[in-house]
């Protein structure tokens, strides 16, 4: 009722203050960049370096934006300076060792977690950088392209598995394209450290050497096991035979996202449809995009064989997806008509899930409760975090994840 949302809005603190969404007006700055830097192309080094400092002060400077920021905020409150190999300490505590001994660090210098959170921006968009740097002509197209997914979702609310995808652009995917299996291995164990997703990344040593055609079929394939997963006695023999926690969680604890499903078939159809007639044409391809668009079908394999539960389906093929930025800027490179339905394709695509996120994370944040939308979503910044409680109680939900935290490190010794 009216009363009742009156009523909460005093209960937490709420003004009515109307802000201007930051992050949306950087989505729109993006989008103009990336088309003027096409056009006058002599200002592109400096469009881009604008555009970088931006995006790197907006998520650095932030205070508990994303859904999950408040949980890692607790998360590194439980986490002791000290570390002890003990209990489970390596492999047995969420979250992963990666990201303790990262936390412990911190915590040894006395670092708040705020300070914990700046520089780990940095570092996201410093790898982010190197990747533009040496695979992306178009380095502001290359930005706008990671906005909706690697920067909205997992850079400013998933810390971890932000973190593992940059360590995979910036310093894996290098040896990746080179063939360099040790350091590649090296890499990808460090990104994992971070986010246990990544251990998906070692499909691609095999995928490598795999004919993008057996790839293309091995799609169906997927797509096929994909739709059997759904039966009912599929998924009772199954459990059967692995009877496991995420196991049950995945056939049986979520749903399909039919729109992430098709935005993903969409997009791969236009980067399949691009990269034939470019190198068809040309009689060669690229083998640095044509080694991504192996990585990239690796990707949409898993998640047309997980999609029966989207939570499942995102997280493993996510980490591929993000790879998508590279080919869509090269092949779009033409001034044809093609390329320039491409691009008009990735244009539209981009805002579209760029508001769409932004919306998720008004929704998913608790803020539409108190009749803040995508265009009125505030920043809240670290020289006013008190900001933050016009909304929501900070302290007392970092307690309240805190003390879960806590319980379940004591359940872990407890078990073990």
């Amino acid at each position: 009722s009216l009363w009742r949302r009156v009523r909460q809005q005093k209960d937490c603190g709420y003004t009515g203050r109307k802000s201007m969404n930051l992050y949306l007006i950087a989505l729109f700055l993006l989008a103009a960049g990336s088309l003027a830097e096409r056009k006058y192309p002599e200002y592109e080094k400096r469009l881009y370096q604008f555009c970088w400092l931006v995006l790197t002060a907006l998520l650095c400077l932030r205070f508990g934006q994303g859904t999950d920021y408040v949980t890692y905020h607790a998360i590194y409150d439980t986490i002791p300076a000290t570390v002890d190999l003990q209990h489970g300490y390596i492999c047995g505590y969420y979250p992963e060792i990666g990201w303790r001994l990262v936390s412990a660090a911190f915590k040894l210098l006395h670092i708040p977690f705020q300070g914990f959170a700046f520089v780990l921006g940095l570092a996201d968009m410093a790898l982010l950088h190197r990747f533009l740097e040496k695979y992306v002509p178009w380095k502001v197209a290359g930005l706008f392209l990671a906005y909706p997914v690697l920067y909205v979702v997992y850079m400013v609310s998933g810390l971890r598995q932000g973190l593992a995808i940059c360590i995979f652009l910036g310093i894996a995917l290098p040896y990746y394209l080179e063939k360099k299996w040790i350091p590649y291995t090296a890499a990808v164990i460090l990104a994992m450290s971070f986010h246990k997703a990544g251990c998906a990344w070692f499909l691609l040593v095999i995928a490598a050497y795999v004919p993008m055609k057996v790839l293309f079929f091995l799609t169906g394939l997927s797509a096929a096991g994909g739709l059997v997963l759904q039966i009912r006695m599929v998924q009772e023999l199954v459990l059967r035979l692995i009877p496991l926690y995420h196991m049950e969680q995945f056939l049986r604890g979520g749903s399909p996202s039919f729109f992430a499903v098709g935005e993903r078939l969409v997009t791969f159809g236009v980067l399949a449809v691009l990269y034939c007639r470019k190198y068809r044409a040309e009689d060669k391809a690229d083998p640095e995009v044509e080694a991504v668009m192996k990585a990239c079908t690796c990707g949409l394999c898993i998640y047309m064989f997980l999609f029966g539960n989207a939570y499942y389906a995102s997280r493993f093929a996510v980490i591929f997806k993000v790879l998508e930025i590279m080919p869509a800027v090269r092949l779009m490179e033409g001034r044809d008509r093609t390329a320039r339905m491409a691009a008009v394709f990735f244009l539209s695509l981009t805002l579209l899930m760029g508001v769409k996120n932004l919306n998720a994370a008004v929704r998913e944040g608790g803020y539409s409760r108190l009749g803040v939308h995508v265009l009125t979503y505030p920043y809240i910044s670290l020289f006013r975090p008190e900001r933050i409680n016009d909304y929501f109680d900070y302290e007392e939900k970092r307690k309240e994840i805190y003390g879960y935290n806590i319980e379940d490190q004591i359940l872990w010794i407890v078990e073990e």
